[in-house]
């Protein structure tokens, strides 16, 4: 079998050598994921129009104002954009001007001088904030000052503007995502290990979800991923560092997810881990792994938004009371309601008191405000750092998680091999209404296979290995069958987690040692046969001297 040259891949080999050039001010960062933007849109829609008509160059089919009028409404309703111009498509307007022009602010606006949305299309409005936040960066600094790094620039678009946005070897996609975890842009990268296990956690436990969240997002592959693999409704996500949000808003619009069901926003969960008073049937996240001084530098509350933002008062406004008091059935669906709504709103109330008192200012905190933002019947899976299992200062977080409220469902430690770190992470599945009072361990140090990511870039090939799926499939058996495999896995009554102190540390509850065991007693016995044989041996060695008459 032929290896099929990818030119994408090439492309970015070039770009990553580039950005390997220091010095840059951060501000380009946010010029060059646009250029990513512009190409994706002006390629996209320019091989629509071409495929539409037959023709090979834009400009001709521009040419044809009748034409154009009908490709206008075409685009705006299966495309949701249209450009109005040829020469604002990305390609003609580096034909037409000079490379040096590539850095200057008119490329940066033409395409948003020349753009029409469809009417009611969310796009334009992520669109119009992407260039509320390049005004801003792009306002701050002047490239023209500096010939060298105007050069620079406008090569760097050049570059970005041969990419191919159809191939399938190495997608565009996958250019964008390696580009932006580079040393240049440096987003906080989830590894493909952790987002696969993730989603096929989160699949095996629910069918569908009308709403996904993650409040640590990051490069936002997580919540990608989970798009592409099952249906999701509304995909929310906060992101504190703005080029982090800048490139995930731009991501949406690569993976071509409508942008209705997008919500993201420039925030910081651990000052508010609630959305607009809203919870969600899924919650997945890869926790940063440091949080210096959470409790000092940021502050932390107790959250509990209301379950679907419903109350007494707001049910019974919508109901006609007149109507349905004399249908029986209706009366007792009411009656159901109220009482539903009135248990959910009893369960959102948490209060720390005696020994629980400090939980107010765990560094932890937000992981009870992740929980309480999940809906009665939600999974909540997340990467976490393995201090979190054994670390003192967390032992009435755990006991508060595990035997008061019965929140963890599964804890799976990840193998060194996959992680860039002398302790990797582990998986932790919580969920809100358990009906097992126990929790499943599952330990990867020993049982498992590996095959290459296929979005593999190079380095170390320990980065670039993904679990593969014989083992991702024993995971989710045990999971969901709560099994007990020798060196792989064990169920353990939550009665059992005070004779640790709460300590989760997956290899307390799962034994993969594979020497020989000798029992304490043995090991006795065969020192008291060792210490009998030399008292033996120390008696011959004194009568053969007293016989030699020799003394010392």
């Amino acid at each position: 079998m032929i290896k099929t040259k990818s030119n994408n891949r090439a492309i970015l080999s070039g770009m990553m050598r580039k950005s390997r050039r220091g010095n840059l001010p951060s501000n380009v960062n946010y010029l060059f994921l646009y250029g990513f933007l512009y190409k994706f849109m002006s390629d996209r829609l320019k091989n629509f129009m071409l495929k539409k008509t037959g023709e090979t160059d834009i400009r001709r089919v521009y040419s044809n104002l009748e034409r154009v009028y009908e490709l206008r409404k075409m685009c705006l309703d299966e495309m949701g954009y249209f450009i109005e111009s040829d020469f604002a498509f990305m390609d003609q307007y580096i034909d037409n001007n000079i490379i040096e022009a590539l850095a200057g602010p008119e490329f940066y606006k033409i395409l948003k001088d020349h753009i029409t949305f469809s009417d009611g299309n969310q796009s334009e409005k992520y669109f119009n904030r992407i260039f509320e936040i390049l005004q801003k960066q792009y306002g701050s600094f002047s490239l023209t000052r500096d010939d060298e790094l105007n050069l620079f620039v406008s090569n760097f678009m050049y570059t970005i503007s041969k990419l191919n946005i159809d191939e399938n070897s190495f997608t565009f996609r996958q250019v964008y995502d390696a580009f932006a975890s580079s040393r240049q842009i440096h987003i906080p990268n989830t590894p493909e290990y952790i987002s696969n296990i993730i989603t096929s956690i989160v699949e095996s436990q629910l069918p569908s979800a009308s709403s996904v969240y993650d409040p640590f997002m990051g490069d936002s592959s997580i919540l990608f991923n989970l798009a592409e693999n099952m249906h999701v409704g509304n995909i929310v996500g906060k992101e504190s560092r703005g080029i982090g949000y800048f490139y995930s808003v731009i991501k949406a619009f690569i993976h071509e997810v409508n942008l209705n069901r997008i919500f993201f926003f420039n925030e910081d969960a651990i000052s508010s881990m609630s959305v607009r008073d809203r919870t969600f049937d899924v919650i997945v996240s890869k926790i940063p792994t440091r949080f210096p001084a959470i409790s000092k530098r940021r502050k932390q509350s107790l959250e509990a938004p209301s379950p679907k933002n419903v109350s007494n008062e707001r049910l019974l406004s919508n109901v006609d009371m007149d109507r349905i008091s004399d249908d029986k059935e209706a009366m007792e669906a009411l009656e159901f309601l109220q009482n539903r709504i009135v248990e959910l709103k009893k369960r959102e109330m948490i209060h720390f008191s005696g020994e629980y008192e400090s939980l107010k200012d765990s560094e932890f905190l937000f992981l009870i405000n992740m929980i309480n933002s999940l809906d009665g019947d939600g999974v909540m899976v997340v990467s976490l750092s393995q201090n979190f299992l054994f670390k003192n200062s967390l032992t009435l977080l755990r006991k508060f998680l595990t035997y008061e409220n019965n929140y963890i469902d599964a804890i799976i430690s990840l193998p060194e091999e996959l992680g860039r770190s002398v302790r990797p992470e582990v998986i932790i599945v919580f969920r809100k209404n358990k009906q097992s009072g126990d929790i499943v361990f599952i330990d990867l140090s020993k049982e498992y296979g590996t095959v290459p990511s296929r979005n593999a870039t190079g380095g170390l090939l320990r980065r670039n290995l993904i679990l593969d799926n014989a083992t991702t499939s024993k995971i989710i058996d045990v999971l969901n069958n709560r099994k007990t495999i020798e060196k792989f896995s064990n169920v353990v009554r939550l009665d059992e987690l005070k004779g640790t102190d709460f300590n989760l540390t997956v290899s307390r509850y799962v034994d993969t040692y594979e020497g020989e065991f000798i029992r304490l007693a043995d090991l006795k016995m065969s020192k008291t046969d060792m210490e009998y044989g030399m008292a033996k041996l120390n008696d011959k060695i004194d009568n053969l001297l007293h016989e030699l008459d020799m003394y010392f």
